[in-house]
């Protein structure tokens, strides 16, 4: 998904653009519709396509398995709706007015004084690619799509405004802009650089809260599980150990699903498979019938790779004090038990700072004075 998400992105340029026609329509919070306008794109001022192509290409800089996700339909009746909107390419009013209507109704529109729901119609003859990677200009297959966007409107901030013309400093005039997206949907997906009936393609800018009515009232797809759902799905799976992992384990456990992180990162299948964490929990010394419990609720969570470990630092610690080090020196860290209470210990390589301050190490001076 990263790479068509880049080629599509790229194409979100003056110079490069493929979209046709654009159709808005603005609703206030009790969902009645303030405005609708439909535009042939190119029939718009360029210094307007630039905001245009902006507020498009940030729904295609989602990232996947954080707030970019693929969505499997409920009932493929929808998605051959969908299809059909798309390749009418929002030159039918009658449909683009249901459609648009059928998203108002879905939506969330609380604590939003308007909201621009916003759909553009491209036409993308989809290049050939060289073993190389370069594009070779020859059209390998027509790929219509639209794309969509929940843009919240609402009043600039109050403030100053200098006035030249007057040689004065008078109180700035509020307007309404249009903000940035905060949902998004394309359709059909992009998989593989082909169409893809089957799957709509999400964005949601607050991973952990996608609109809930827009997918499953408008698009009728099943839900994802989110960013937040997923670490919590996979340390419950990790935790029905019920404690018998030893800190070296832990580490080992660690390091090994960094690696099938990295391995899988660009792969289009990121969902760490549960034989995958059985396997890792048997290297590292676990009861096989234990992990082979601990793994079951992998794959019904199914849960991404991004959201299993950071693969930059590794903590350790209690309900109110953690330590952290970056991931290549968990060395540092270990536990011991001293005079019956258990301890974290971090070995002191190199200086000591406590908020940026560096302290003072009185044995290490006292050692020194011996040796003198």
């Amino acid at each position: 998904m990263k790479k068509e998400l880049f080629e599509l992105k790229r194409n979100m340029r003056i110079e490069l653009c493929n979209i046709t026609k654009i159709t808005g329509y603005i609703v206030d919070n009790n969902r009645d519709c303030r405005l609708e306008f439909t535009k042939t794109f190119l029939n718009i001022p360029e210094t307007e396509q630039f905001k245009y192509l902006d507020i498009f290409g940030k729904v295609l800089s989602g990232k996947p398995g954080k707030n970019m996700f693929q969505l499997d339909f409920l009932d493929k009746e929808r998605a051959r709706y969908l299809n059909a909107i798309a390749n009418t390419e929002l030159k039918d009013d009658e449909v683009r007015q249901i459609f648009l209507e059928e998203i108002a109704e879905s939506i969330d529109v609380s604590n939003k004084t308007y909201t621009l729901i916003l759909i553009a119609s491209g036409i993308y003859d989809i290049p050939k690619i060289a073993t190389d990677g370069t594009d070779l200009y020859e059209s390998e297959e027509v790929y219509r799509y639209m794309i969509g966007c929940l843009c919240p409107v609402g009043l600039s901030a109050a403030g100053l405004s200098y006035a030249p013309e007057l040689a004065d400093v008078q109180e700035r005039t509020r307007d309404w802009v249009v903000s940035m997206p905060t949902q998004g949907f394309l359709y059909p997906a992009f998989t593989d650089r082909h169409s893809d009936l089957d799957h709509v393609w999400y964005y949601s800018k607050r991973p952990n809260d996608p609109d809930k009515g827009l997918i499953t009232q408008t698009l009728w797809c099943k839900l994802p599980s989110t960013p937040e759902e997923q670490k919590i799905a996979f340390r419950e799976s990790l935790n029905a150990v019920n404690g018998k992992v030893s800190l070296e384990q832990a580490k080992d456990l660690y390091h090994s699903l960094g690696r099938i992180k990295d391995i899988k990162s660009d792969s289009e299948d990121r969902r760490l498979k549960a034989s995958e964490i059985e396997n890792v929990l048997k290297n590292i010394g676990i009861d096989p019938e234990a992990a082979a419990e601990s793994a079951k609720g992998c794959n019904i969570a199914e849960i991404d790779t991004e959201n299993t470990v950071n693969t930059k630092r590794f903590e350790i610690g209690l309900p109110d004090a953690h330590v952290t080090v970056n991931a290549d020196r968990t060395d540092l860290v270990s536990t011991r038990v001293i005079d019956g209470e258990e301890y974290i210990l971090i070995k002191a390589d190199g200086g000591i700072c406590a908020n940026g301050i560096i302290l003072e190490n009185r044995e290490r001076e006292k050692d020194e004075e011996e040796d003198d």
